[in-house]
């Protein structure tokens, strides 16, 4: 891992850097955005980020290396979240993913409470694949020819990870509490 990693939120001010970030060729061949989104368009999604969204970029020194975002779902889908992690090409191989992934899942299991994760990935992706296999994540569906990319049709995985709910830590008097209560409702 580099000397000097941090994690942050994505800030506004980081749109040039964010920018330059996507429109990198491993970037670009790796996801399923179209290239030369300009700057402004850039400033405008990054203006757009849901506020349930959480957005991160790695950094080393003033130098942007990585991205990620988890993304909660809403309604009946509440205990879901999508997520998605990018490494600038020439910081590829010195973990930078492997950091952004074990904060991903930390916020995901220990702060929101989501027990399913899921994500799509180009079925060429292997760094990807093993990092997600890593965590735990499962292919769960083959998508055939799902991304254009420069001209060939490329197959996408659907990856899921299903992690059991957050055990329950209750106080010294909640048993006690329960007990009353049962008493109470039993009698009335």
């Amino acid at each position: 891992m580099p000397e000097g990693l941090t994690l942050r939120a994505l800030r506004p001010t980081d749109s040039e850097q964010y920018h330059a970030l996507m429109q990198l060729p491993a970037v670009v061949d790796g996801n399923p955005h179209v290239p030369f989104e300009t700057l402004a368009q850039t400033r405008e999604s990054i203006g757009k980020i849901e506020p349930t969204t959480i957005a991160m970029v790695a950094t080393v020194g003033d130098t942007l290396v990585g991205s990620a975002q988890l993304s909660p779902m809403k309604g009946r889908r509440a205990h879901v979240g999508s997520f998605s992690i990018c490494v600038h090409d020439a910081w590829h191989g010195r973990g930078i993913g492997n950091r952004l992934m074990v904060e991903l899942l930390d916020l995901a299991d220990n702060w929101l409470g989501l027990r399913r994760l899921e994500l799509n990935v180009f079925a060429d992706n292997r760094a990807a694949l093993a990092l997600y296999h890593k965590f735990g994540f499962e292919i769960e569906a083959h998508q055939r020819g799902a991304v254009l990319r420069r001209g060939v049709l490329i197959d996408s995985l659907i990856m899921a990870r299903f992690q059991e709910p957050a055990p329950l830590m209750s106080g010294p008097d909640a048993s006690a509490l329960k007990a009353d209560a049962t008493r109470s409702n039993a009698s009335e």
